[in-house]
């Protein structure tokens, strides 16, 4: 048995008056003179946090409504461990470190419910602080604490659930940071997830689908849009802003007498990423079809990088390896709308998260610079063999996809992860006219968070 140190609230306060420094009432302290919750305080955001509650967010900081499991049966206080143990009514015990839960007090002084930021900051917190009691509150709905700084905290019972120190963490919680990606092949190839443009502008349904899809298999097809330029701006606006590069808000493919890009040519284009020159490569990509070319060619073909980066690491770990390890320079220096530029970064082919999960794959043949950063010439002919293998996976028939867009579609993919190609086409015998540009990740999920809870509420 735990022992659990129980006090009325009568001898808290007088505990607390012995702890705290001499020449201070409670509730002030030196820490926290402006964080400061009085008895009517609490009730008020006790009442207040009701209408968030049945948001039903996972926010960091946005209280929860209570759910059935998330009941608190008992709690005890760990002085020794400076923890806090809750005990659920399904039996299961977590410990939350009192630092930590004074941290994130979510009374109204420590926490601002509108702004939905935090109060109190790393300099206002005191490693030694202790709770002197601990009561549950609204029938194990949630818990209040009295700290040794004077300071009475609140706290939900869902809320704790969802932050306790375990893992793996919830899958609601994942769900509302990240969708989890569906790899694909050439199953893609008559299963592309689609949309129609105006249903895509008028409702929000369709909006929210387009916006999951996007970030589940990472490309998204959108139909009926009108042949005009700058149909972009309008389908960008539905989502959030478009993200300009040194080639500009936007920027059109189709064939020039003096191209400064192979993309502006009617030779056919190896399956590529856009822009690893970049620091901060572009998240998403939109190309919108204005004319296409009506004879041969002129074909998109588009293949999943995490897919192909999978394949090859259970085929040959040690390729996987040298592309993930071995920094690539690449570089784009020309002239664009009479600006200049000449940009240039670092990375590796597949560039790997800590947890070993791939973070993106950087594949752009044509700007890939002569230097890379290898320790010997044996390295150097290695990374070659497995860039080659990379790339015979990637246009391998079982993890390509080859579709002919049509004058008015327009096609929006996950530049981190989806590559695409061109097939060539005779530009002398017609045109070929496509807009492009780019958007960002945290906009898209962001709007998809927002559209996703107010349709819930």
């Amino acid at each position: 048995m735990l022992a659990a140190r129980r006090l009325t609230w009568a001898r808290v306060r007088s505990a607390a008056a012995v702890m705290r420094p001499r020449g201070h009432s409670l509730p002030q302290t030196p820490r926290y003179t402006r964080h400061l919750l009085n008895n009517a305080a609490c009730a008020l955001h006790t009442r207040n946090r009701t209408a968030w509650q049945k948001a039903e967010t996972t926010d960091d900081f946005t209280v929860s409504q209570t759910k059935p499991g998330t009941i608190i049966a008992a709690v005890n206080l760990l002085h020794d461990q400076k923890m806090l143990q809750v005990h659920w009514e399904d039996g299961s015990v977590d410990s939350y470190p009192y630092i930590w839960l004074r941290d994130n007090c979510q009374c109204p002084n420590c926490y601002h419910p509108v702004s939905l930021a935090r109060r109190v900051m790393l300099k206002d917190l005191d490693l030694s602080v202790a709770c002197v009691d601990v009561k549950m509150s609204n029938g194990g709905e949630g818990i209040e604490m009295l700290w040794t700084d004077g300071h009475q905290g609140t706290y939900d019972a869902h809320w704790l659930h969802e932050r306790a120190f375990r893992g793996p963490k919830p899958e609601p919680r994942e769900r509302e940071y990240r969708l989890k990606q569906q790899l694909w092949g050439r199953e893609l190839q008559d299963k592309l997830p689609s949309v129609s443009f105006p249903e895509f502008l008028r409702d929000d349904h369709t909006l929210l689908t387009f916006l999951e899809s996007l970030e589940v298999t990472g490309v998204v097809l959108v139909s009926d849009v009108p042949c005009e330029i700058d149909q972009i701006y309008t389908f960008a606006k539905r989502i959030g802003r478009l993200k300009p590069t040194h080639y500009g808000e936007t920027f059109n493919v189709h064939s020039r007498v003096d191209p400064n890009n192979l993309a502006y040519t009617g030779d056919s284009l190896d399956m590529h990423t856009d822009l690893p020159c970049l620091a901060a490569k572009p998240d998403i990509q939109i190309l919108h079809v204005i004319k296409q070319f009506t004879g041969e060619g002129g074909d998109t073909m588009i293949s999943d990088g995490f897919t192909v980066a999978s394949k090859l690491k259970k085929n040959n770990p040690e390729y996987f390896d040298t592309l993930a390890n071995t920094l690539v320079e690449f570089v784009d220096v020309g002239i664009d709308d009479g600006v200049k530029f000449h940009v240039s970064w670092r990375a590796p082919i597949i560039d790997v998260k800590v947890d070993g999960s791939i973070r993106t794959v950087n594949w752009h043949q044509m700007s890939r610079n002569s230097r890379f950063q290898v320790s010997s010439s044996e390295a150097a002919a290695k990374w070659y063999a497995a860039g080659l293998a990379f790339r015979d996976l990637m246009y391998d028939t079982d993890n390509l996809v080859k579709l002919k867009l049509q004058s008015g579609d327009m096609i929006v993919f996950d530049n981190l992860r989806v590559m695409h190609g061109r097939q060539g086409y005779r530009a002398e015998e017609g045109e070929r006219w496509l807009q492009g540009g780019y958007l960002e990740w945290d906009s898209v999920r962001s709007l998809r968070r927002v559209l996703r809870k107010e349709m819930a509420a």
